[in-house]
């Protein structure tokens, strides 16, 4: 497998890309720190690289939002804090019950309608930014047919799914394509494609100079099992078709495993209580690990996972 090439940048870069960026006013149960404003310095990161480079757009692959629906506050603080130009798709977080009919209800609807233009959220559609043309579907809509640009530098694609670097086991399981897969698919039509929903950053191109795909993965680390992971975006270079990693600025120490100590406990009292119950032998002692077998064994789509471990996790709160 071949990683895009890094370039030495000359001149300004064309675009910002990113994805993933899960605002929230909600502290995940791993962070210690203060959560909002982590994500204000990350938002001003991403509007300071706008700025640098010519006040160029920044091209989100959707997951805006962690949840659809936004308090007042937090879609307050969210009109105050976004960068722009963005140019961005629906994600699964940002739809109401994972709909593309349902968008207009929600916050990122919202920012769309009063930001006057300095959102532009792409449902199907198109739009010609820095001399890029521009599409976009929201999650879990049918590709279109998109028209030609005219005029356009380059044609990039921002999508919202689930794309490995490679496939193993793991990712078997869980679904989804390959970036090999997508740059087959789409690499005709299209430059560039940018991908979110999987939370890891990667890079893959063929050959130097031919259609790359970009992950950004996620702008902050939402779990203890990303306490090492350097959350990035990408200056983009149209003429060359190539991109350099911008890492976003991070503090150590803000993750604590507490947490995982309260789960185990629980799991424990969880196991203890099926032995008294004198369940069959060959039950798993973990209440985490049968749900585990049991999505294997029933082929459970990886959505309704994620569903079913969000309330789990609430639960456990």
């Amino acid at each position: 497998m071949k990683r895009a090439k890094f370039r030495t940048p000359r001149g300004p870069a064309t675009a910002i890309i990113t994805a993933d960026l899960h605002l929230t006013e909600a502290t995940p149960i791993s962070r210690t720190d203060d959560y909002i404003a982590a994500q204000a310095r990350k938002l001003q990161f991403l509007q300071d690289l706008s700025q640098e480079h010519g006040n160029c757009p920044i091209l989100c692959a959707g997951d805006v939002f962690d949840h659809w629906r936004g308090s007042p506050w937090l879609a307050t603080w969210a009109y105050l804090h976004l960068p722009h130009p963005l140019v961005t798709i629906p994600g699964n977080h940002d739809l109401p019950m994972h709909n593309q009919k349902l968008y207009p209800r929600s916050t990122l609807a919202l920012m769309e309608a009063v930001t006057n233009g300095d959102i532009t959220v792409l449902k199907g559609d198109g739009a010609i930014t820095n001399g890029l043309a521009v599409y976009g579907e929201p999650f879990g809509a049918p590709m279109p047919i998109f028209p030609a640009a005219i005029g356009a530098v380059r044609r990039i694609l921002l999508l919202h799914v689930l794309v490995w670097q490679q496939r193993g086991v793991y990712e078997a399981k869980l679904g989804g394509d390959t970036a090999k897969e997508i740059l087959q698919q789409y690499g005709e039509s299209f430059d560039l494609i940018v991908t979110g929903d999987n939370h890891e950053a990667f890079t893959y191109q063929e050959q130097e100079g031919g259609p790359l795909l970009v992950n950004p993965g996620s702008m902050l680390r939402r779990t203890v099992d990303q306490e090492d992971f350097i959350p990035q975006c990408y200056l983009y270079y149209a003429a060359t078709n190539a991109v350099i990693a911008r890492p976003f600025p991070v503090e150590p120490g803000v993750h604590s495993r507490a947490h995982l100590v309260k789960q185990q406990a629980r799991d424990e009292r969880i196991a203890a209580y099926i032995d008294r119950m004198g369940e069959e032998q060959g039950v798993s002692l973990s209440f985490r690990a049968n749900l585990q077998g049991y999505f294997a064994a029933h082929h459970t789509p990886s959505r309704i996972q994620e569903l079913i471990w969000q309330h789990f996790e609430a639960e456990k709160m």
